[in-house]
């Protein structure tokens, strides 16, 4: 399945809107489309991947798994994109991303934006800008959710530190983690 430029404004339009008509072209050969079946793994959780995914059809969930649990983080359909984490910063993706039923993929690697950044680099600033915002206003989101959380756990009535110790201490240090520092004086 190719994609046509109108097409990809149409479905995109918030990557497409930084792209001038060449290096939309560029853009759309630069990246690979991808045929995924139902219950295949996209991408899992701390395996390496290097890429942008941008669902043209389909849906799929998100979601990581411990030990004891798989926490489902959402779903991605037609329209959004997932990935701009690997895309960055090659490496352990951050979640499992697994088909829900037959889906295609734009794919797009670190190294193909690379050398797209040859040649369009202001079209590929303005996309990274755009994938910035993105990650900070979800860094925002789980500051503040972090920071509820912990203050009602620090605010329970029966607040004995023998019996939240740990969850308190886990909590401090993800907060901490989050704003840069590694440990807070009391």
């Amino acid at each position: 399945m190719s994609m046509t430029p109108a097409a990809f404004r149409e479905q995109f339009p918030g990557i497409a809107r930084h792209c001038d008509p060449g290096g939309l072209e560029d853009l759309l050969a630069a990246m690979e489309t991808r045929n995924v079946h139902a219950g295949d793994a996209v991408t899992t959780d701390g395996e390496y991947c290097d890429s942008l995914f941008l669902v043209i059809d389909g849906k799929l969930v998100s979601q990581i798994t411990s030990e004891k649990e798989t926490i489902r983080l959402g779903t991605h359909k037609k329209g959004d994109c997932f990935g701009e984490v690997n895309i960055l910063d090659p490496g352990p993706s951050t979640s499992s991303v697994i088909a829900t039923g037959d889906c295609v993929l734009l794919v797009l690697t670190h190294d193909a934006f690379r050398k797209l950044d040859r040649l369009h680099p202001q079209m590929t600033g303005n996309i990274l800008r755009m994938l910035s915002s993105t990650m900070i206003e979800r860094c925002r989101v789980a500051d503040k959710l972090l920071f509820s959380k912990y203050a009602y756990i620090e605010g329970i009535k029966d607040n004995d530190p023998r019996k939240h110790h740990g969850l308190i201490d886990w909590g401090r240090d993800l907060l901490q983690k989050l704003h840069g520092h590694k440990e807070i004086q009391l």
